[in-house]
């Protein structure tokens, strides 16, 4: 297998949009999203959770080999793509129309929080193993998935209810 054929097929090949939006992104959210406004009065166990979930995340997809050929794996495309679209459609809103219903509600402040599992779920269908010699299931993902997105929001709900 060639290098550039490599690094396509691992999965972490797929947080790199996510990681260059959240660069390019973060500075232009809204103040009570800053790091030193949305985690005052947060429990230390809720951050330290949501971090060390958030690491598993992210870095696990390194062990991961995409297999879009399968029907699976493509219905995993579609979520992944589907999920990006809404999740930066949700920083967007709150970004450009920042007094709207939408973004001063907790529907809309806490969607950038419970969003990503859409995308996430779709990384773990287009999943097909792991490129180390270990046994894959989908479970080994989406479960960590769950509890980051669980975190993440309650996270976000707590910070929303610290704004009103």
């Amino acid at each position: 297998m060639n290098i550039f054929k490599a690094i396509l097929s691992n999965g972490f090949v797929l947080m790199m949009p996510i990681f260059i939006w959240n660069i390019i992104f973060t500075s232009k959210l809204p103040s009570p999203f800053e790091a030193r406004n949305f985690d005052v009065g947060i429990p230390q166990y809720i951050l330290l959770g949501e971090n060390l979930f958030r690491a598993v995340v992210f870095i696990l997809p390194i062990l991961f080999t995409i297999d879009m050929s399968t029907r699976v794996g493509k219905i995993g495309l579609l979520f992944y793509l589907a999920g990006c679209l809404i999740y930066f459609a949700s920083w967007l809103l709150i970004i450009y129309m920042q007094d709207s219903s939408w973004s001063t509600g907790i529907f809309g402040f806490t969607a950038p929080a419970y969003t990503p599992i859409i995308w996430l779920v779709g990384i773990s269908l287009m999943t097909g193993s792991y490129n180390i010699k270990i046994p894959y299931t989908r479970w080994h993902y989406l479960v960590p998935c769950i509890v980051f997105i669980g975190v993440h929001t309650i996270h976000s709900i707590m910070a929303y209810t610290k704004i009103i």
